[in-house]
């Protein structure tokens, strides 16, 4: 699933025009966010 969800976040940031680095933090960030956010 985790891969998944990465590379969904990935397509959504390609969307919104990130790239390099700016699209990598997004990603993390993002993953970090929800993963975060199930284990509560």
């Amino acid at each position: 699933m985790p891969k998944k969800v990465e590379d969904k976040l990935k397509r959504e940031a390609r969307k919104k025009g990130l790239t390099g680095e700016r699209r990598n933090a997004y990603v993390y960030g993002t993953l970090r966010r929800l993963t975060k956010r199930r284990k509560k």
